[in-house]
Formats: C-alpha cells, structure tokens, sequence
C-alpha cells in the first residue's frame, strides 16, 4: 500500500487507525514477553535443580518422568499402564495448541478486517473496537502462557549413572535409578527464594505493560504516524500465498539418455518429489530443524520461546526459532532482520499452511534446503557430500546433512570434521528421542565415520558437448523471447535436454583420431551429420576441449581447399553448362583479369593457378577435372559461373559464407581461398545435401527439451529444404563418385557402401581434408594444427585423413543395412537449359570478364594466348562472331593477348644467279618458249603476262 492509498488523520485528530495504535502496543508486548519468558524458564531450571538436589529421588524421578511423556504426548504405542495417561494429556494440549492457532487466525483476520474498517473513525470507533477485540486476545494470551510454561520446563539434571529407559515414553514407567548426590557448583535455592523471584519477575513484567502501554497513548498523532510510516506493520493474512519456483540445474543426455554434462552456476539442484526422498532422510530433517512441524500450523511458540532464552544465555544468535514454513516463507518475504518482516513471515507460514499440506511443504524445503558447496536440496547434497542417491543414504549420513543445515558454511564436514561429527551425533540422539531410532542402534552409529568423499568438479564428460548445446538453445524461441531469459533457463530452470548425439558414433570417432593422432600435432576433429534428419551424431577432436576453451569440430575455421570445389561444378550443372564442357588443364594458368592470377602478380613468386605437383593436362570435361582435382579448370569454371552464384550456393548448402569470408571473396573461393574457412560440422552438413537428393535439412544438435516436471518445452521438427535439382544432384553425386573410385580420395572406399567425397589439401599442406558421404551419412574429417597455418610437409587430403575417414565410418556403419544412392537418368541435364543463346561481343574486354559474360549465356570459352601489342588479357578475337545463335554449353573461341609484342617477320632470302648455260646447249626455241614460259614465269613469279593465260587456263 502506497502512503497515498493509507488512511490519513483528519485535522480534528480523530483519524488514527486501529494498525497505528496497535503498533507500538504489539511492540510494548512482545517485549515484555520476550523477557516474561526468558525469566519464567529460568526459574523453572532453577526449580527444577533445587527440586532434584532435595534428596526425594523417588518424587524427582516421577517428575521427570511425567515431564518426558507430556512432551512426548504424540507418541502412543498402546501399553496399557501409560496409554490412557498418554492420550488424555496428548488430547488437553492438542486441544489447546488448536484453540490457541484457531483464536490467533480469527485475532489477526479480524483485527486486520477492523483495521480496514476503521481507518476513517474516530476515537470513540477505536475505543468501542479495542472492547470487543480485548476478550479474544486476552484469550490467546492465556493460551499461549499456559503452553508455554509447560513446554519450557526442561527435564532435571540427570544423576551420574541413571539410566535411560528403553522403548517409547508411553510405555510402561522406568524403575528409579540409584540416586547420587549432584555435584551441580552452584548453589541450590530454597523455594522461598524461587517464589519471591517469580512473583518480582511477574510484577515486574505486568509493570512494564502497562508503563509502555500509557507511554505510546500519550505520543502524539504525527509521532504515531511517522512510527507507523517506518513500521508499515499489516496484519493482514496473505490470501495468494505461493512457494516460487525453484533455481535448478539443467542436464544435456546424449540420444541414449545417458548424461553428457550438467548445468548449472550459482545452484546445483536436482528437485525429487517427496515419494523419492527416503523417510529417514525426511525424519532426520525434521528432528534437527522442527520437531513439531507435523503439529502446529506454521508457528511454534515453544519453539521461539526456547531459542529467545537461549540466545539470551548465549549473548547471540545460537538458536532459531522459525519453522519450516517460516523458513519457507522467508523466500516470499526477505531476509531483512525487522519486526515488521518478522510478522509478515509469521503471517505468511499461516497462509502457507492453510493452502498447503504438510507434505507438499516438508518437499518443498527439503528440495530448497542449502547444504553448503553450491549444494540445493538433498539429492544434490547427497551426490556432492557422499556420491551417493539419496535414496542409499543411510542414519549417519542423513543426520549429517540435516545438522549442516543450520550453518553450511561453518560446519562443512570437509573443514570442521569435528563440528560436524558433534553435530551429527546431536541429531542422533534426537533422532532416538523422537523414535525414528532404535536405541540399540545408536552407539554403533556414533562411532561411525562422517562418510563424506573428496570434492570434485561435477562431471562434464563432453564439454564441448554442452558449449554447442547452448549456443543452440539461445536460439530456441520456444525456450524465452530473449537470449537472456533463454541462458536463465539453461542454468536455472532445471532442463532435460535430449541431444542427437550417438555415444557410440562419438566413442568411434574419439579412438579413431587417437589411434592415427596420438599426438598433440598434428591433430584432427570428426564432425557427422545424418543427412535425413539433420541430426548431429558425432563432433570430435583431438585436443580437450580445456586446452583449446573452443571445439575444433564444430567452431575451428580452416581453409578446404579443394574439398570445396563441388560447390562451384554444382553450381555449373545447376545453371545449365553440360557435363561435357571443355576445361583446360593447363599449367600455370594465368587469368589478366584476376589480380593474384594474372601473369605479372608482383605479391606471388609463382604467379598463375598451378596444379597440385605442376602437373599439366589438356583439355578435360567436368568429371575428369574433378576426379583429379584439376586447380585450373576449377579456377577458369569458377570465372565462368561467378564467385557470387558459388557463394550463394554454398551458403544455402550450409557453409556459412558470411563467417567463412567476411564478406571478402574473389574468383580464389573456387579453389577453396577464403578469409577464414569452414569447420568440420559445415562441410559434413554442406556434403549431407548431395547424400539426401539434393535437399537440405538444417544439422540441429538439440532434440527434444522438457522442463523439470516432463512438460516438453520444444521438439526438433526438421523441414527439407529443396537446394538442388535431383538430376543435378545425382550428376554430382556420379563425379564425387569417381574421386573415390579413381581419384585423390581412393583410401576413403568402404568395401559394402557406395562412397562418395572430395580430398582437399591448402597451400604448403597445412589443412589436409577428406569429407565425404554414403546415402545414410555425412563426415569430415580434417587435420591439422590447432594453431593453424603449419606446413605437414607431404601430407594431402588423400592420405591420412582420408585413411581415417574409412576408418572411422566402417565402425559407425557396422551392423547397418546397406543402402544405395538413387539412379537418376543423367541425360535430363541437357533439359535444363537448352535454348538457343546469342553470342555476345566480347572484344576488347579483359579475359576474366569475358569468360565471365560468355557463361551468363551459357556459353564456355576457350582461351588462346597470343602476341599481341594490345594489353595483356584483352581479347583480340572471338569465334563464333558476336550476335551468331549458339546451344547452351557452346564453345566460343577467345584469342587474348599475351602482352608480348609479336617478334619481327623474318627477312626473304636474296635470290640465287641463275646458272649459266652450258656452251654446247642447243639455243632454245623462241615460239615454244614463249608457250612454256608464261606457265612457268606465272608459277614463281605469280604473275607476269602469261599469268592470266594460265590462271584462264584453270591450271597455272
């Protein structure tokens, strides 16, 4: 309530409510009764020792002995000499703790109900008020006095050598012991001594009611208003009184339920319904912390009376006297050491108890109890302190727990093991005392050994596991609006998550890495994906998760190199250039248009695309290029196609494009340049499409999640995603076929399955890769070193990790049915693009450009290199000529100059003298010299006069 919501005093001074004349009366009693009562129990140990040192050993065993069973009244065990005793005394004070907590509900729900009417009277509306309230509390007061003063009475001083009666208290009566003289150092009063001290203490406490009581009805108005302001005390009995949820620890199970890693920060809890908690456990709980939790209805006066003398005695705080369900309710209302949370928290254990049961509130506190090392609520308590369930806890152990309740931080049994063993043993005997023990058990128990192991850090058996569960769950929508109410759930909302992830597959993939890896470095990581349903079934790595604080599967970003050409032949088959195009396989290739491939790259000493070893081939189609990874006919198709559509293709195959490169990217991402790289989990879900017809399904590594109770907060549903066209698929999945069947990647065969894949190896060999896939799933394997870009001098794509890829995948398919890709008739690629297109001027342009515009018609160009004085790269010439009509996957002729100028054409030989004829040569015939002549003037010549006799001839 607001100050502007409370009653105000109105100027004539007649506006003061019944809550702020009641204030500091409320705070005048109690008081008083605070010290009543300390001073009241005093007396009676006094009494009591005076009464025991007499002599009358018979009497004061009697009295001891009635004492003991009053307090034991709800113990019944049926003997005939002392049940109907039993029962009779257990019935008066039952009777009246019922009527005492029955007049005390109606009290403060009628005071409060008043307190609301009245908060516009005057004081004659509170005199009139305070009349008719004054006989109820009047009543409780007795009630509450009379309890008291038999629940505080201690029992005597035991003799040396007395013994203790076995069985329960409502058996028969225990035959007196030898009585021997105490030895108690102070002195015995006589009961003249005792009666005067009551009787002063009475008079005295009744004095100071009442001067308290005339002193806060003589302050005035704005006084009692200030008080009331500061004290704010509402009497009132929370109708929606509630236990809030409860801070639990979430755990992650791999696909066989078996647990990979608990979650959890600040609180380590594991909540059990009541049915799962032994009853040794609940009883041991009870009996340290409310002996009387199953009696009254959320407050204990004896209870409180006793630790207010104790902490009297003590000078401090020794003792508590809440209950449980206070201690429960202080959750809703706070920790702050006020008058006023003191009685909201009273009043809110009223309220709790009035909506709950007893055992709905006993299984709430005992899954909300700290038992100190981050341990919340029993099982965790038990797993932490014993490793143990809770349900194979035994006497000790459950009394240990329950007497670290009281200060977990001070008695923890690892540091204070004699604290804690005291305390134990405290509980024990107690336990006994209540009857949840035998006797003849407890020695035995005593002795016992504390049972509590070293600490250790909860296991986490899959680390990297658990960071990739969560960087899923922040983007489950389902699971909160916000990656923050998300994370809370994750650490505090006591998740079940169900992984994807196969243990058998991640133990196969684990021995695999360490019998080829043994080693730190190089190293290498697994990443498989099942290409149906998107499920993650293994993510491995050589190193720990602890020495890298990231997973090499699934965030190690290197470079593919050529693993990540299918994308760029995928992406040409997609946009309709035949299988059968003509590549060329010449190396060094140099590209004038391409700044890092142009023949005069000052930054590279080995200018141009090489081909892995400088090998040189001639003229390939796209099947051959791609079974021996031919670098140039990658290079010059990545041209053709445009890195752009590559880029676009690979980022909906499930290579993320933006990470990968930073959005910086050339013609170089065809042979696997890029800024940062893939991981392992990219490229075997990338790889997945073409294992699943060409759809995709996103790799998702959570399966299901329920919340503490079962109530399934989220379910993978994966949807397909249509990424390439079945026959552009198959034809892919024939390519990569051959790369396995007679290429780089041959040691990746598997003698049962049908295997496809692609090797990859990076600059200097230092990322070496094969991924590859049957039709059931998909798996990378990459090797390396963890801090990148070191040189493995001969190791490629095809040996080792492609040795280790056959490796690992026959132990994850042994057992499985075979299976076999789709047949799909390849000859329907030719139906894809096959209008006509018209060829487009080129000339001029630089060759990279060129090759860029011809294959945005569908047209391939072939590169001829000449001397030219024209800059180098620009082409001279083009065949066909532009605006001819061509077939998609046509050829187009390019002459691109070399930036050479042509040599000089050589100088004609000077002709030779005619020979001279011999002397006695006959001289030639003028007419038919002349005839032959023509011919043969026409034949070296090429023209003369009789040139044109000849040539109308027809043979000159």
């Amino acid at each position: 309530m607001s100050s502007q919501d409370r009653p105000q005093p109105s100027p004539a001074g007649d506006g003061v409510s019944l809550r702020q004349r009641l204030a500091p009366f409320l705070a005048a009693a109690g008081i008083a009764l605070a010290a009543g009562w300390a001073a009241t129990r005093r007396a009676a140990v006094a009494f009591g020792r005076w009464w025991a040192g007499t002599g009358w050993p018979r009497m004061a065993q009697a009295w001891r002995t009635d004492l003991v069973r009053l307090r034991r009244w709800s113990v019944d065990t049926g003997r005939p000499r002392a049940a109907s005793a039993s029962r009779r005394t257990g019935a008066v004070i039952a009777s009246a703790s019922r009527s005492m907590g029955s007049a005390s509900r109606r009290t403060v729900q009628v005071t409060a109900t008043a307190s609301r009417a009245t908060a516009s009277q005057g004081a004659r509306g509170w005199s009139a008020l305070y009349a008719r309230q004054w006989p109820v509390l009047r009543r409780m007061l007795l009630r509450v006095a009379v309890i008291g003063g038999l629940a505080v009475v201690p029992p005597p001083r035991r003799a040396p050598g007395a013994t203790v009666p076995a069985g329960r208290l409502a058996g028969p009566a225990p035959t007196a012991p030898t009585w021997t003289p105490t030895t108690d150092p102070r002195p015995v009063r006589g009961p003249v001594w005792l009666a005067a001290r009551l009787g002063g203490i009475a008079i005295g406490g009744l004095a100071g009611v009442v001067g308290l009581t005339v002193l806060a009805s003589a302050v005035s108005r704005p006084a009692l208003s200030n008080a009331t302001e500061v004290l704010d005390v509402r009497l009132d009995i929370p109708e929606n009184a509630s236990l809030p949820a409860l801070d639990e620890r979430s755990v992650i199970y791999d696909g066989d339920d078996n647990v990979l890693a608990v979650v959890d920060r600040e609180v380590s809890r594991r909540s059990l319904p009541l049915r799962r908690i032994p009853k040794l456990v609940r009883n041991a709980v009870v009996t340290a912390e409310d002996r009387k939790f199953w009696e009254h209805d959320g407050y204990d006066i004896e209870g409180i009376g006793r630790a207010a003398v104790a902490n009297i005695r003590a000078g401090g705080v020794e003792e508590g006297g809440s209950t449980i369900t206070q201690q429960l309710a202080k959750s809703a209302v706070g920790q702050d050491r006020t008058i006023e949370r003191k009685l909201s928290e009273l009043l809110y254990a009223v309220a709790l108890e009035e909506r709950f049961t007893k055992d709905e509130l006993l299984e709430r506190y005992l899954n909300q109890t700290y038992f100190g090392a981050r341990a919340y609520g029993v099982d965790a308590a038990a797993e932490e302190f014993f490793q143990r369930s809770v349900s194979e806890l035994k006497p000790q152990h459950a009394a240990l727990m329950a007497a670290m309740i009281r200060s977990p931080n001070t008695a923890d049994p690892r540091d204070r093991p004699v604290l804690a063993r005291k305390r134990r043993n405290l509980v024990l005997r107690a336990m006994v005392e209540e009857g949840y023990l035998k006797r003849r058990r407890l020695p035995k128990l005593l002795k016992s050994p504390l049972g509590v192991v070293e600490s250790r850090q909860r296991a986490k058996r899959e680390p990297h596991v658990l960071d990739a569960t969560r960087r899923e769950l922040l983007t489950l929508e389902a699971l909160g609006k916000t990656p923050a109410q998300r994370e809370r759930a994750l650490y505090y909302g006591g998740l079940r998550i169900t992984t994807t992830l196969d243990r058998e597959m991640q133990q196969d993939a684990e021995e695999t890495i360490a019998e080829y890896l043994p080693y730190d470095a190089p190293t290498g990581a697994i990443a498989s994906v099942e290409p149906g349903s998107g499920e993650i079934k293994a993510i491995a790595s050589g190193l720990g998760y602890t020495d890298l604080e990231y997973d090499l599967s699934t965030q190690g970003r290197r470079q593919p190199g050529s693993s990540f050409k299918p994308f760029v032949y995928a992406e040409a088959l997609r946009e309709g250039f035949p299988l059968e195009m003509a590549l060329s396989g010449r190396s060094p290739a140099y590209f004038q248009g391409v700044p890092q491939w142009s023949k005069d790259a000052i930054d590279d000493p080995t200018p141009g695309v090489q081909n892995y070893g400088g090998a040189s081939y001639g003229t390939l189609d796209m099947p051959r290029a791609l079974q021996n990874s031919v670098n140039t006919a990658a290079a010059q198709l990545t041209i053709i196609v445009g890195e752009k559509r590559v880029v676009r293709l690979a980022d909906r195959m499930g290579i993320d494009m933006a990470q990968a490169t930073g959005e910086d990217y050339g013609p170089a991402i065809g042979l696997g340049g890029l800024t940062f790289g893939t991981t392992p989990l990219e490229m075997a879900s990338a790889y997945a499409v073409f294992a699943n017809e060409g759809k995709r399904v996103r790799p998702h590594l959570i399966a299901k999640v329920t919340d503490a109770r079962g109530k399934v907060l989220y379910k993978a549903k994966p949807k397909p995603e249509r990424v390439l066209k079945p026959v552009v698929n198959a034809a892919m999945v024939e390519m990569m076929r051959g790369v396995v069947t007679g290429g780089t990647g041959t040691g990746a065969a598997l003698p049962s399955w049908e295997v496809a894949g692609k090797t990859g190896t990076t600059t200097d060999n230092a990322d070496a890769w094969f991924v590859g896939y049957t039709p059931v799933l998909s798996t990378a394997v990459w090797m390396g070193h963890a801090k990148g870009q070191v040189e493995m001098p001969g190791m490629t794509g095809g040996s080792t990790p492609a040795s280790i890829w056959q490796a690992y995948m026959g132990r994850a398919l042994e057992g499985r049915e075979v299976e076999s890709f789709p047949s799909v008739d390849l000859a329907a690629l030719d139906e894809i693009n096959s209008r006509p297109v018209t060829v487009p001027d080129v000339r001029i342009a630089a060759e990279a450009d060129a090759l860029s515009a011809l294959g945005e018609r569908m047209l391939i160009g072939q590169v001829q290199v000449e001397d030219s004085y024209s800059p180098a790269g620009s082409v001279l010439w083009q065949s066909p000529a532009p605006g001819s009509s061509a077939g998609a996957g046509d050829t187009v002729y390019l002459g691109v100059s070399s930036g050479t100028p042509p040599p000089p054409p050589k100088p004609e030989p000077e002709p030779e003298p005619e020979p001279e004829p011999e002397a006695d040569a006959p001289e030639p015939d003028d007419g038919g010299g002349d005839d032959g002549g023509g011919g043969g003037a026409g034949d070296e010549g090429g023209g003369g006069e009789g040139g044109g006799g000849g040539d109308g001839e027809g043979g000159g």
